[in-house]
């Protein structure tokens, strides 16, 4: 967004702040030194709470401040929020498609007076007492400007090269990592009913961007910035000539691209995603470039797979093929699960754990992170419309705000024959092993997804955005 902010508005400064990396009392003192006049949220289900809360900070210093919310969580339940008893108070526009830097830019010619508001695409406002939603497909994704992150060298330097450091150092010849989109969309989820049942990503339709622009980006992270990349699509590793019906070429133009070029050649630098089936395909054409395999695995037994929509892995029998040839090519791997798929009972918990421990002890020199987690019911996922459909509870919560951590409870009530304490002693029993290997030497790192607060900790988040909404 910061790069389309600079070519659009030179003139106007702007600033970027993280709340995983930046404290609640530094961006309050932030705001009452310099309040915004416009300020764009990325809003995550588990961690809603906290944009509001900003947000009403920012509209009690600046009352005519503009408030934007996007991504996944604001977009799916932008209704929701635009009438909601926070958001119809805190939140003027909601962003809600795939059209984040054109609808945002499209936004601010609008609130600069340049635009008609009704040529923005992909937005939602309140308008005579009804919310206005204007849908717009998905633009290309080969239109779009690669991230320049140069302009945020100062938090890379300040946050996020640390973290790196912590996570990663070892892996990596560089020493920092930042995120690109190179492509978007998944071959298998493109199908609704093969969507895995967890995934809440929106627009699956499978795209890529611009090679030329792809290459001069991938020069500029690794030659100047002495960054590696985040290929962050959704299935990157499918994207290549030699599977689904060869529609694409992605990753064949990248082989050639980095072969070629002076800055790229002979650097493993990305970190990209791939089901195992793609990986199989595309793991020789891609060990050039590629150094991190990112996959999810989700679970070991077929049964749990096949009932979350995700047979393509097929069993540990793919799963550890796929492993064996990443180990022979020297990749290094990301892998995640879930534990408390549907369909699971004691024994396959306890089995599944089992299973991840033995692949973590097998595979240690090549993995960086384990990432598993209990299953995230958010809204554009499966999980969450098939809970809202059949659950009466589920629609009484359902609003702006969910409750993340009471959602995962009474899923895994209905869906399997285990508790959340089950699965979050499983998890600790897991964690703890893989911590233990990675501290005995393999610097194997152990990593989960956030399901919100405890009830005591939402309170207290509740009442914080409730006094603010007091004041104003």
């Amino acid at each position: 967004m910061a790069t389309y902010h600079e070519i659009c508005f030179p003139e106007i400064p702007w600033r970027y702040l993280d709340m995983s990396h930046t404290g609640w009392q530094s961006i309050r003192e932030q705001i009452h030194e310099n309040p915004p006049d416009v300020a764009a949220f990325t809003v995550y289900t588990a961690t809603a709470p906290w944009a509001f809360i900003v947000a009403a900070e920012i509209k009690l210093v600046n009352p005519g401040a503009v408030i934007v919310f996007g991504n996944d969580h604001a977009a799916i339940l932008y209704e929701e929020v635009l009438t909601g008893r926070y958001g119809s108070r805190l939140v003027d526009f909601v962003g809600t498609g795939n059209n984040g830097p054109f609808t945002m830019m499209g936004l601010l010619y609008a609130l600069s007076g340049d635009l008609e508001q009704e040529r923005v695409p992909s937005l939602a406002y309140r308008r005579g007492g009804a919310v206005v939603h204007q849908d717009a497909s998905a633009y290309p994704l080969n239109r779009r400007r690669m991230p320049d992150y140069s302009l945020i060298s100062d938090q890379l330097v300040e946050h996020y090269d640390k973290a790196f450091k912590t996570w990663y150092a070892g892996h990596y010849d560089l020493q920092r990592m930042i995120t690109m989109a190179i492509d978007g969309g998944c071959h298998w989820g493109e199908s609704p009913r093969r969507r895995c049942k967890h995934c809440s990503i929106q627009g699956l339709t499978p795209k890529t961007a611009a090679i030329g622009e792809t290459v001069s980006a991938l020069e500029q992270a690794v030659g100047t910035l002495g960054a590696n990349v985040y290929a962050a699509g959704d299935s990157t590793l499918g994207f290549s000539r030699g599977q689904w019906q060869g529609q694409f070429s992605l990753l064949d133009d990248l082989a050639e691209a980095c072969a070629a070029s002076p800055v790229l050649r002979d650097r493993r630098f990305m970190l990209a995603y791939g089901l195992v089936y793609e990986f199989l395909h595309s793991a020789k054409l891609c060990q050039g470039f590629v150094r991190t395999w990112n996959v999810g695995l989700e679970a070991f037994d077929p049964k749990l797979l096949k009932q979350n929509s995700k047979g393509i892995n097929k069993g540990p029998d793919r799963i550890y093929e796929a492993l064996e040839l990443a180990r022979d090519l020297d990749y290094r791997l990301y892998v995640s699960g879930i534990l408390g798929l549907p369909g699971t009972d004691t024994a396959q918990l306890r089995s599944e754990v089992d299973n991840w421990l033995a692949l973590a002890q097998q595979y240690q020199d090549i993995i960086t992170t384990v990432s598993v987690a209990a299953p995230a019911i958010v809204p554009g996922s499966r999980m969450y419309w098939e809970a809202y459909n059949s659950s009466p509870e589920v629609r009484s919560w359902h609003g702006e705000i969910l409750p993340s951590r009471k959602l995962t409870e009474l899923y895994l009530r209905t869906n399997t024959e285990v508790r959340l304490a089950d699965v979050e002693a499983a998890l600790t029993d897991l964690g703890r092993g893989v911590i233990q290997m990675g501290e005995a030497g393999s610097g194997m790192k152990f990593g989960g997804y956030m399901l919100g607060g405890t009830d005591q900790e939402e309170r207290q988040e509740q009442d914080l955005l409730d006094d603010l909404c007091r004041q104003l």
